[in-house]
């Protein structure tokens, strides 16, 4: 019965946010509601799989709506929404005091959501059989302190490491760079592919190469492409500790993120950038709520907003 309720009150939720919004602007043009119109979001292209999963459900449950969505570096993004470009931005940050005044200054509420938790995921080529590093490894890398394969994990090749980001402004680089605390002028070097899926390919063809991606990119076991790219590539066990023994090692994937063993996990966020009670409402209602947290858990990231329950099954 108490399932039952909450059902009720989502379906009641989701139909009071259909039936308000509305009226016209001040130009005389028909608004988006909640369950009609268009809008623009601009998404991280790490987050491209899920976000993804979510307008394709979104818009088969509403089709009077339609959502695009413009996959760009998380920098970029956000100055899509910021200079009214897309209605919403989706990133694995809050804004700053300076992006955050630009809502106040065009006289719009800052509003941010947390989606769905995620990770930061170390793949390598087929070829470097050492798939362990640690979080000071990593570091020393991003530093440039260590620089080869056998200054790292259990001692690999003497080649140079070549790290591999997907462009200068992605979150993924913004992560590490905020975890390591290392200043934006200090020079990191890394080769900047244009997307998450280059990232992967330039992985597969270089020997010597780290990449960088988001977890979402290899989680989604029923998805052919996922099952693909990490059959093609090694995906890192990271551990925390500098001394680390073999079971203090995890790789990033549902229940290590879920109980955060995982040392590289982040948030997703949805910031959004609506004057009235439009289609963005609309379309973060349905990702926050019920239907939109079981796509999040369907593609192997973690629902931040419904209960998720986690069982350990001992082996007999």
């Amino acid at each position: 019965m108490k399932k039952l309720l909450n059902l009720t009150l989502i379906g009641l939720g989701m139909s009071a946010l259909v039936s308000c919004g509305g009226g016209k602007d001040k130009e005389g043009k028909e608004l988006d509601t909640p369950a009609k119109g268009t809008i623009t979001v601009a998404v991280d292209e790490s987050f491209r799989q899920i976000i993804e999963a979510e307008k394709s459900a979104f818009e088969k449950t509403f089709p009077y709506t339609k959502i695009n969505l413009v996959f760009k570096p998380e920098g970029e993004a956000v100055a899509m929404m910021l200079n009214d470009k897309a209605r919403m931005a989706v990133v694995a940050r809050e804004l700053d005091e300076k992006e955050k005044a630009i809502f106040k200054q065009d006289d719009i509420r800052y509003k941010s959501f947390k989606f769905a938790g995620d990770g930061i995921a170390l793949i390598t080529n087929k070829a470097n059989h050492d798939t362990l590093i640690t979080t000071q490894e990593l570091e020393g890398v991003m530093k440039g302190t260590k620089k080869r394969w056998s200054e790292v994990g259990k001692g690999g090749s003497g080649q140079d490491i070549v790290l591999v980001f997907d462009g200068t402004s992605s979150s993924n680089l913004t992560f590490l760079l905020d975890t390591f605390k290392i200043d934006r002028k200090q020079k990191v070097s890394f080769f900047a592919a244009k997307s998450n899926k280059d990232v992967i390919e330039y992985v597969k063809t270089h020997a010597n190469a780290m990449g960088v991606i988001g977890v979402n990119w290899i989680s989604d076991g029923d998805d052919p492409t996922s099952l693909k790219f990490i059959r093609s590539v090694n995906v890192l066990s990271v551990a925390n500790k500098p001394n680390a023994k073999t079971e203090d090692y995890y790789q990033p994937f549902g229940y290590n993120l879920a109980l955060k063993k995982y040392p590289l996990t982040r948030k997703i966020r949805l910031i959004l950038k609506e004057a009235h009670m439009g289609l963005g409402t609309g379309f973060v209602n349905y990702m926050t709520l019920e239907q939109g947290q079981l796509i999040v858990y369907k593609n192997g990231l973690i629902p931040l907003t419904q209960p998720l329950q986690i069982r350990q099954v001992k082996s007999q």
